[in-house]
């Protein structure tokens, strides 16, 4: 597996969680990382404000904060490639 940085763990958790909501187990196997890793990452994600907990449905789900991550995220990445794709094309 590739290394993956911050941002592309946090793309994989808030996207996996959705408005629906998803429990830690599927969170965990989705973005293939252990328990541990896994409580770290979705403590950082709900003190920021992406996500938030659910204790009746033990369910983390993502707030409006977290859709507009992804959004602006997808939006940079789409940039990134097109701005890389046009430096190979002169050279």
């Amino acid at each position: 597996m590739k290394y993956r940085d911050r941002d592309e763990i946090f793309t994989c958790i808030i996207h996996t969680a959705g408005l629906n909501g998803a429990r830690i187990t599927k969170i965990m196997y989705s973005s293939f990382l252990s328990y541990t890793q896994v409580l770290g990452y979705l403590t950082t994600l709900v003190e920021m404000g992406f996500l938030n907990y659910d204790r009746a449905d033990k369910l983390f789900k993502v707030t409006s904060k977290g859709v507009r991550y992804l959004s602006i995220r997808e939006k940079l990445c789409e940039i990134l490639n097109i701005a890389s794709s046009a430096v190979d094309i002169k050279h």
